[in-house]
């Protein structure tokens, strides 16, 4: 089964195993809104993916023309997640066939589906992955890696242990130093 969706299939749907309740909702919202409306919800979704400020008039005027504003809610609150677990995998993985059959399988009708494929799939797709890189999170990036070998000869509690070790310093790109030793088998193994 399809992640209890009623259709069987060998593989997971691109939300994950459970498909969250907003998304279940869809089935009975959708085909009793207007084109336009869900283009607009869409529109506006988007404009959030790719980073640009949504006017929050914008979203207030969408309302205000559904006899049923609530339900425009939880139509955007789909969409959002739907966007945002599709737009998370990378193009490699989630193939064009196979959203559109998840979006079969979530009986989402398919003048709805199409415009769903054409943002996950479509020219707009580079600039919403740019902006998700720039705001994922930054880790510092190696600067430099220094190393020697020291041999202990015989310390106090042992003599001529001969033993090498590797003394490592590394810089990372924020300009922090970490020191630390490595034994040689370590050593080998990060090679």
């Amino acid at each position: 089964m399809a992640a209890g969706v009623g259709i069987a299939t060998d593989r997971v749907l691109f939300l994950g195993p459970t498909i969250p309740k907003e998304v279940k909702c869809l089935k009975k919202l959708l085909p009793s809104m207007e084109k336009q409306l869900y283009r607009g919800l869409l529109k506006v979704a988007v404009a959030d993916f790719e980073g640009r400020e949504v006017n929050p008039s914008v979203y207030d005027e969408l309302r205000s023309r559904s006899a049923d504003p609530d339900s425009v809610d939880e139509v955007y609150s789909a969409l959002h997640t739907l966007l945002r677990a599709a737009l998370k995998l990378p193009s490699s993985v989630l193939k064009q066939e196979a959203f559109r059959e998840d979006l079969d399988a979530l009986r989402i009708p398919p003048e709805f589906a199409g415009d769903l494929v054409s943002v996950v799939f479509g020219s707009r797709r580079d600039k919403i992955d740019q902006h998700s890189l720039e705001q994922g999170p930054k880790y510092p990036t190696l600067a430099s890696l220094k190393w020697r070998v020291d041999v202990t000869i015989s310390t106090n509690a042992l003599s001529r242990v001969l033993e090498p070790a590797i003394q490592m310093e590394m810089e990372t790109s924020d300009g922090e130093v970490h020191t630390f030793e490595v034994q040689r088998a370590e050593f080998h193994k990060l090679r």
